[in-house]
């Protein structure tokens, strides 16, 4: 099953590198902007712009209080940002060990809120000319400071945990492909497995990931102006293509929203608006949506 470009719509404008993408049950959108800042695109697609973050935010997730959790790629933090624009800082280390890279944060029912570190090296375009397995994962449980609980990851980038939260699961983006992990009742997790193709070809480097109800694992492929999704099978199925960059201009995550949670709203590296298509299947429920 593929779509076509013209069955893609946009919402909001005047946006810049929105990578980070979330949809809310009151039909607003929430993103990542390059200015340092979020934006809210309202159902009307009105766009407003609030927070002063700094650096470069990335990935995004919403908490079940209204605030914008982002992963600050630019400066090094991950930040809570409240809608009325003010923000606290809630990592900007783990076990010591200064986390110059956050990428993307993924809040679980349990409360642990999982963020991805690409990288050692702040130098990100370097990191990506040279890529050595330097990326980790970190889990911030209630009550507990930040913990690294996976490491060795070649530029750990989208990160997701199924429903059923036995798994967290980490887009390798510079071996071309996902990993998960086994969550255990101490918040800690056990050895790498690769989830899906061992390789993921020609679509190359996996950025944001997400799944939906039916367990289908959705990949954001920005080099390929691309986004499918892994299968409960374990293969990789495309759901739309725009090799031009017309509408999907280098799409870097994906979320669910509207109507059952059965449109994907696509954020990207280039664009500067939020493409929007229906999918099949309801994206997996997350800890801010009700429905």
């Amino acid at each position: 099953m593929k779509i076509e470009l013209q069955q893609m719509r946009t919402i909001g404008c005047g946006l810049t590198r929105p990578e980070g993408v979330m949809a809310l049950d009151d039909g607003s959108v929430r993103t990542a902007d390059g200015h340092g800042r979020c934006s809210r695109i309202d159902p009307d697609g009105r766009t407003a712009f609030y927070g002063r973050l700094g650096g470069l935010p990335n990935g995004i997730c919403m908490d079940t209080e209204g605030n914008c959790i982002v992963a600050n790629i630019g400066n090094g933090e991950v930040q809570s940002l409240s809608p009325d624009g003010r923000h606290t800082v809630l990592m900007t280390e783990a076990q010591g060990k200064r986390m110059f890279t956050p990428n993307f944060p993924f809040l679980d029912f349990a409360g642990r809120l999982w963020v991805s570190n690409s990288t050692d090296n702040p130098d990100i375009d370097a990191s990506l000319r040279a890529p050595i397995p330097d990326g980790c994962l970190v889990v911030i449980a209630k009550g507990r400071a930040p913990q690294i609980v996976a490491s060795g990851i070649c530029f750990a980038n989208g990160v997701a945990v199924d429903a059923e939260e036995q798994y967290v699961y980490v887009a390798e983006t510079m071996k071309r492909r996902v990993l998960r992990y086994r969550i255990h009742a101490d918040d800690t997790v056990g050895p790498a497995e690769v989830y899906g193709p061992e390789f993921l070809g020609k679509f190359g480097f996996p950025d944001g990931i997400a799944f939906d109800e039916a367990g289908n694992l959705w990949v954001a492929f920005p080099v390929a102006n691309a986004v499918g999704y892994i299968d409960p099978q374990g293969a990789l199925n495309l759901y739309a293509e725009d090799p031009q960059g017309i509408v999907l201009s280098r799409p870097a995550n994906i979320c669910f929203g509207g109507k059952n949670r059965c449109t994907a709203f696509i954020g990207s590296l280039g664009g500067t608006n939020v493409p929007c298509f229906e999918v099949p299947y309801p994206g997996m429920r997350l800890v801010h949506q009700e429905n």
